[in-house]
């Protein structure tokens, strides 16, 4: 009896730690990195080869007058986010384009731009694969 105690009192704090991970992450990243969304899948090629497909990115918060061409932003769209490198800026807006795609996005308001992936020693900081979940949600 000792024994089958010992295991549920192991799994409940176990469990307890997973949850606590889980739920403790996204919100030391978010303070972190200055951004309500800390963490985001890229779900389709448009970035390639940059960004791949299924990639999970990490998104730091930036002041406008921070943002420069080249750098990748994420932004608000009524579909949901796009993640697309500067191609230039004005006063109000910034234009974007996916590295593989052909044409330039429509303009980007600056107040829609929720951050920039995040770098580490100048490359993109990214979780090859870990944003396939996020991939097979999306196309069903």
């Amino acid at each position: 009896m000792k024994t089958f105690l010992k295991f549920v009192l192991n799994l409940v704090i176990y469990v307890g730690i997973v949850v606590g991970v889980l739920i403790g992450m996204p919100r030391f990243l978010a303070w972190k990195l200055e951004t309500p969304y800390p963490l985001a899948a890229i779900t389709s090629g448009s970035m390639w080869p940059a960004l791949h497909e299924g990639d999970l990115i990490f998104i730091e918060g930036v002041d406008r007058s921070e943002l420069a061409v080249g750098d990748i932003v994420v932004w608000r769209n009524p579909g949901g986010f796009t993640i697309h490198r500067v191609t230039k800026r004005n006063e109000t807006t910034l234009i974007t384009k996916g590295d593989a795609n052909f044409t330039e996005d429509e303009p980007v308001k600056y107040e829609d731009v929720i951050g920039r992936t995040y770098q580490v020693f100048g490359k993109n900081a990214r979780v090859p694969f870990l944003g396939m979940i996020s991939v097979y949600a999306n196309k069903k």
